[in-house]
């Protein structure tokens, strides 16, 4: 049965678009592009059939430009665009080698410059794409090229050690999955696959330096990360985000909450629109952050809920639009639109602001409380904005050979929690039921303070919205290497049985929380397989230890002086 594609609602401002011509268009094979180095760049162009010079929107993609003609594309080149597709270095046409991150600097600004001395380009060149796609984007604008006037990242990841594939020192598992399928050039999977959608026997490698050789591959990135665990000038080489205040570029950010690369568009928002080079940029930001997984605006029902008419919205259009103002110079108004659209789930309905996060939000402590059994969603665990008095400490072991396990989708969205969290080792803290709405809408935080038998462990912190007939829906996870407490650069191994403070992020949320419903805070040492599994032996290079995993006998607290915690921006909700 084909799936059904809701007509978008009109959610986003609207002008009047440049037009379409009536000419069709065509596509020119095989370009190729000189590197600074001579390595040559195959490009492919979807252009309208009409010669003349045109603006320019590049999409620089490591997963075949044969595959990227999206309708988008084509209905760009009909306005009066041409969409030039890349393969990145070392992907199917193009000469080199691939390695993640590491070439996409320079490849992007050599690629735009070359571009615009092209007769076909008028001199502005742009940029679009999702996920590594929507990455290659900040790599080029932190290089600054003259003739980049504007991108478009879609579910952009962050740097590599803020959420992929490394975040707080947790290594993001899937990428085994996506390092064997993407191959040495070409795919090593038929098309078609449904990526991260089931757990692989090479997932359960112990150390994770050897999947490789149980997926029956090799990869020499792989290899190299794995001798990184570390923030050092490894990962350095392969960040854009330490570079806002040479960018000088506008950018339509849009994400979705459940998207597996969350923290890029948010944090690339306000990243530039606090240091950005020029005014233009600073003033040029936007973001939108839909009821949406890694691919926006795509789905109204993730995981059998429904989120209502205007999940999917006139976003394609609200992108050309974009392309008009800054690539064309066409005076729409966009420059006079709200910064910041979200989608409040519950609500089901969107909010406009100029900020992130909103003007009005309330950061609100809510506390862990338990009579010392909070073990699991079935013990006496409770969530509330009371600080605790003297209470016993909750106990559980991590055995790592047993990990909490996430129901495996990575697509599903607000996936139902019940299951694992009918395990001991998972502490459950719950609110009362609300007898009044209320909404979460921006960055979730934890605080714990917390002790371990091992010399290092990790935390799993999940916010979830428990619904009257008991199912509890994902919002939001963080997590922490307890090495990294410190900072990614200063690891630094726990003395067993010390009490010590943890500070992370958790992403975020957007969601009013509805009368009898309940909020649920999990926190746990595992979350397998998204993430891999610390062993707790305290190795220097986690990543590549061979000795027998440890059982970590862990603690939480909640009382004066080392009161656990997550913080809730809480949006008041007028009468």
């Amino acid at each position: 049965m084909s799936k059904t594609i809701p007509v978008p609602v009109e959610i986003l401002p609207t002008s009047e678009l440049s037009p379409r011509k009536p000419e069709s268009t065509v596509i020119q094979n095989g370009l190729l592009t000189p590197m600074r180095d001579g390595v040559k760049l195959s490009m492919d162009l979807i252009r309208p059939t009409v010669d003349g010079a045109y603006p320019v929107v590049l999409v620089r993609t490591p997963y075949d430009k044969t595959l990227n003609r999206e309708p988008f594309y084509v209905e760009l080149a009909e306005r009066g665009y041409i969409v030039a597709i890349q393969d990145v270095r070392g992907r199917f046409n193009s000469d080199g080698e691939f390695f993640p991150y590491r070439n996409e600097h320079r490849d992007g600004y050599d690629t735009i410059e070359w571009i615009a001395q092209q007769s076909w380009c008028d001199g502005n060149v742009g940029m679009a794409g999702v996920s590594y796609v929507g990455q290659t984007q900040w790599y080029a604008a932190s290089e600054a090229p003259p003739h980049l006037k504007c991108i478009v990242p879609e579910s952009s990841p962050p740097d590599c050690f803020d959420n992929e594939p490394i975040v707080n020192g947790c290594f993001l598992l899937p990428t085994s999955e996506w390092m064997l399928n993407m191959g040495r050039r070409t795919w090593q999977a038929p098309l078609g696959f449904e990526w991260f959608a089931e757990i692989h026997d090479f997932f359960h490698s112990l150390p994770i330096s050897t999947v490789p050789e149980r997926a029956r591959t090799t990869s020499d990135w792989w290899d190299e990360m794995m001798q990184h665990p570390n923030w050092d000038n490894f990962w350095k080489s392969c960040s854009y985000q330490h570079a806002w205040a040479e960018m000088t570029v506008p950018a339509l950010n849009h994400t979705g909450w459940w998207d597996m690369n969350f923290p890029g568009g948010p944090s690339n928002f306000n990243g530039m629109r606090q240091n950005a080079k020029t005014q233009e940029a600073r003033d040029g930001q936007y973001l939108i952050i839909g009821p949406w997984w890694h691919h926006t605006n795509k789905d109204r029902v993730l995981n059998g809920i429904d989120f209502g008419p205007t999940a999917i919205i006139n976003l394609d259009d609200y992108r050309i639009r974009f392309f008009d103002h800054y690539l064309k110079g066409i005076d729409n108004g966009i420059n006079e639109d709200p910064r910041v659209w979200v989608f409040v789930i519950g609500a089901n309905e969107w909010r406009s602001a100029n900020e992130w996060p909103l003007a009005n939000t309330e950061f609100t402590t809510f506390y862990f409380h338990s009579a010392g059994k909070a073990n699991s969603l079935k013990g006496d665990g409770s969530l509330s904005t009371m600080a605790p008095t003297v209470e016993p400490f909750d106990a559980y072991s991590y055995d790592p050979m047993d990990p909490v396990g996430m129901l495996w989708k990575l697509t599903d969205g607000p996936v139902d929690d019940r299951v694992p969290t009918l395990r001991d080792d998972v502490l459950c803290y719950t609110t009362d039921v609300m007898t009044e709405s209320m909404e979460i809408i921006g960055a979730v935080s934890c605080v714990l303070y917390a002790s371990s038998s091992a010399k290092d462990t990790d935390w799993h912190v999940r916010l979830v919205d428990v619904y009257p007939e008991g199912s509890a829906r994902f919002l939001c996870h963080g997590m922490l290497r307890a090495r990294f407490r410190n900072g990614v650069t200063a690891p630094e191994f726990m003395a067993p049985e010390e009490t010590y403070k943890f500070e992370f992020g958790m992403d975020a949320a957007g969601v009013r929380v509805l009368p009898g419903h309940r909020l649920r805070v999990e926190v746990m040492s595992s979350w397998w397989p998204e993430y891999d599994r610390n062993t707790n032996t305290g190795a220097e290079n986690n990543f590549t230890d061979t000795a027998p995993p440890v059982v970590a006998h862990n603690r939480i607290y909640h009382e004066p002086g080392r009161e656990s915690h997550v913080v809730l921006p809480i949006i008041p909700i007028k009468d």
